[in-house]
């Protein structure tokens, strides 16, 4: 039993196979390395039959090139977290329930050796093994994913609807990826996504196909309500059987699916599942938009006024909408109470589906009589971690303001129909729905070969789902400087009440978790990666990378000195987000002059730059400079664009307030010149005192909080102007479309990776939010991976 580790660079594959329903249309040869997408390649016709047995569409609606990223993308994110492989007999036993099935018959020797999916299609379908699911070849027909407006195609499916297999049917298109329950891929046997398992080289073909199945798998979670997925990939004569959940990948040996009634088996075993032993979550449920559910949300949003001027009521149900919707009963975990939710679909999903997998919804509180925010996501289930519900509950108990208004949730239930069956759920320890990838690895170290830079560790993950009263835009939304800088006084405000008062260090300050209400005021949200601060043996711990990089502290991304995550490390975040939108989002150098190329090769180095070395991955000497010397963001530029004063002076004093802390300590050279070692004893006096008051300054917020409110809130009006019209302008053009941008939430953050800052993105990287990270071992496999993958991905750039 052994890991996947990192493919060999590979040429990315473009496919040349039409639809029945559209003409053919040449593919594009798109080359590039399969592991550095800035570096050409070799050509593709190594990876062209990854899935020219399967016959795949490639008509106009294909994004080709923009897939092939995605699925580099996905291979990448998933390194390391290929468990397996694990004997059939086994894996059978592990995942599929155990009951007496009929037996079937199903003659597979008949199937070509270059087989197709409508062929299997027509084997599966004849043989009635399947009375309650519907295997379909579905590579003819696309799926929309609606949270990133790509579409997406298995080679086969087993759907949960008899869907027909119009290509040009919008109902369809828009239903597909909710409606499928497992799925295949058919490739030949060089395209094993595993081939490491049995002893072979990783390979270009290997990593495509698991790019395309984590991909898929991503694509069907979104789209629907999963605890996990089933998935397989057949080959002339070879399969294997696979489970995706939020700890990691399970698949099981090479079988002769021809001959074994294996797949057989496996089929009519899926035919006789429960919903939840689909992988279906069971706390959600279909309903139609005209059901008296469905009325009574519509009813309540038509009244509500909770929606930022920037949200329409569409947004959360569309007024035209007469498709299904989904019911959610979202469980409170310490009142032992249900709420019923309607929300239509997520407005805001992570890339990736293992690791936390968070999800964002605008939703319809039923009980509440509420238009609401729905954060669901999958925790890491660890002592060293608190469950968010938790947390804010501690930080309401303790009155701490400008958060986003939590009032629910918890742990998701495993089965929520037989509890809310119960007339009193007050007193019962529930059991929830969580992961299982993770117990494979118990008493098996033995049994696996690691690879030096493999991750080894798999978390448990719990199913987490929060109600939130205030709905939020993005901080990149404020509309004047002021607003910018009264968010970040609020959201510092939450954190210091929180710090002081209830004990909790947020430890993830960025971008994306300071939002602004429809007030205008600011809120503080994203507690997951919080610290307990009576946990000593988190608080005390060395040596993480714990936050978003692009705003994580200089002094821990460069780690030189081994210390744990403090307060004033979430107090220099607060620095890099002013930073960071400031010159971002305000036309402050002229358009396209030799100062804006200058300031954006700044942003650069100071937000993106890392490095890897044999003690992981560090960044920060940029961050460092620009904190204590004009080399980044030259305050003498600065007085000259920046503008309002009141900005500026907050900008700068905000900035100072850190320069002790990374400044050199001044040398007193050896001299028989008197008066010059009294000079160099005096500067190096200045620096001791200026670096103890900035100690001191820093061992609590309350300095850096009079700083920003004595600039926003307090501050003499006939000296400070601050205008009411220089609101965002994004300043950086995108160098090409995008067309598979992720929808962005206004209420919650995200995780997303680092790449090459020739067009910085929303968070300091070019597409969504910037990667999160952590070295700590309460970090989930996944969010390890992409933390790996993209400071892989990135050039590196050395210290200056």
């Amino acid at each position: 039993m052994v890991h996947s580790t990192c493919a060999t660079p590979a040429a990315v594959f473009s496919s040349n196979y039409s639809c029945a329903s559209s003409s053919s249309r040449a593919s594009s040869t798109f080359e590039r390395s399969f592991y550095d997408c800035t570096s050409a390649s070799t050509s593709m016709s190594s990876l062209e039959s990854c899935s020219s047995t399967a016959k795949r569409c490639s008509c106009e609606l294909t994004n080709e090139s923009e897939l092939n990223r995605l699925y580099i993308d996905h291979a990448q994110s998933t390194d390391g977290l290929w468990h397996g492989p694990l004997p059939l007999h086994e894996w059978k036993k592990r995942f599929l329930p155990s009951r007496e099935i009929e037996s079937y018959e199903i003659d597979f020797s008949a199937v070509p050796g270059l087989h197709d999916a409508i062929n299997l299609e027509n084997r599966v379908a004849h043989s009635g093994l399947c009375a309650t699911v519907f295997p379909r070849a579905t590579l003819g027909v696309h799926g929309q994913d609606h949270t990133t407006n790509t579409l997406f195609s298995a080679d086969f499916s087993i759907l949960s609807e008899d869907l027909e297999m119009d290509h040009d049917s919008r109902y369809v298109r828009d239903e597909l990826l909710s409606r499928t329950m497992a799925f295949g891929d058919i490739v030949p046997e060089k395209c094993d996504p595993c081939p490491f398992a049995n002893g072979k080289p990783d390979t270009e073909e290997a990593a495509y196909t698991r790019g395309r199945l984590a991909a898929m798998a991503r694509a069907v979670a979104v789209n629907s309500h999963r605890t996990f997925c089933y998935a397989f990939i057949l080959m002339p004569e070879l399969a294997r059987l696979m489970r995706f959940d939020h700890a990691g990948i399970v698949f099981s040996e090479l079988f002769p699916w021809r001959t074994s009634g294996d797949l057989i088996n496996f089929l009519v075993s899926f035919d006789c599942m429960s919903l939840a032993q689909r992988g279906c979550d069971t706390s959600v449920s279909r309903i139609a938009s005209d059901s008296e559910e469905g009325v009574q949300a519509k009813e309540i949003l038509a009244c509500s006024d909770a929606l930022p001027d920037d949200v329409q009521h569409s947004t959360v149900i569309p007024a035209d909408y007469h498709g299904a919707l989904s019911l959610m009963n979202v469980y409170d975990d310490d009142q032992k109470i249900y709420h019923r939710v309607v929300v239509h679909r997520p407005v805001k999903a992570v890339e990736h589906y293992v690791g936390r997998a968070t999800r964002g919804f605008y939703g319809v509180d039923l009980d509440e009589s509420a238009v609401v925010y729905v954060k669901d996501a999958w925790r890491i289930a660890s002592p060293n971690a608190a469950p968010e519900a938790a947390t804010y509950r501690r930080l309401n108990e303790h009155g701490v303001p400008y958060l986003p208004g939590f009032y629910l949730g918890g742990d998701v239930p495993e089965d929520t129909a037989s509890l809310r069956a119960q007339s009193s759920v007050t007193s019962l320890a529930t059991a929830v729905q969580s992961t299982r990838s993770q117990l494979l690895l118990e008493n098996r170290d033995e049994l696996l070969k690691r690879p030096r830079d493999a991750i080894i560790g798999l978390h448990a993950h719990v199913h987490h789902r929060l109600l939130f009263k205030k709905i939020g835009r993005p901080l990149k939304s404020f509309k004047s400087t002021l607003q910018l800088c009264m968010a970040l006084t609020h959201g510092l405000k939450a954190h210091g009440a929180a710090y002081e008062d209830a004990m909790i260090l947020h430890r993830d300050i960025s971008g994306g978790n300071v939002l602004i209400d429809k007030h205008g005021q600011g809120m503080l949200i994203d507690w997951d990666m919080c610290l307990w601060r009576e946990n000593k043996e988190e608080a005390e711990r060395t040596g993480q990378k714990i936050g978003t990089w692009a705003y994580i502290s200089a002094d821990l991304l460069i780690g030189r000195s081994k210390r744990p995550h403090l307060l004033r490390d979430d107090l220099e975040s607060f620095l890099h987000v002013l930073y960071y939108h400031v010159f971002r989002y305000r036309p402050t150098v002229p358009a396209s002059s030799a100062a804006q190329k200058e300031l954006f090769a700044s942003m650069d180095r100071v937000f993106n730059t890392a490095w890897s070395t044999d003690d992981g991955s560090v960044g920060g000497v940029a961050k460092s400079h620009y904190i204590c010397s004009p080399a980044h963001f030259d305050p003498c530029m600065m007085r000259d664009f920046v503008h309002p004063l009141p900005l500026r002076r907050l900008m700068l004093k905000a900035r100072d307030t850190f320069e002790p802390m990374y400044a050199s300590e001044p040398l007193v050279r050896k001299s028989r010149d008197e008066d010059r070692i009294a000079l160099d004893l005096e500067r190096r006096d200045m620096y001791l005192k200026a670096l103890n008051t900035a100690r001191t300054r820093l061992q609590t917020p309350e300095y850096f909080i009079s700083l920003f409110s004595g600039l926003t809130e307090d501050y003499d009006p006939e000296r400070f102007h601050w205008p009411s019209d220089d609101g965002s302008m994004d300043q950086f053009i995108p160098s090409r479309p995008k067309p598979t941008t992720a929808v962005r939430s206004t209420a919650g953050s995200g995780e997303s990776r680092k790449r090459s800052a020739a067009s910085l993105g929303d968070d300091g990287t070019p597409s969504g939010k910037a990667q999160r990270v952590s070295a700590s071992r309460n970090v989930s496999a996944g969010t390890l991976a992409r933390a790996r993958r993209s400071l892989r991905g990135k050039r590196s750039t050395k210290p200056v």
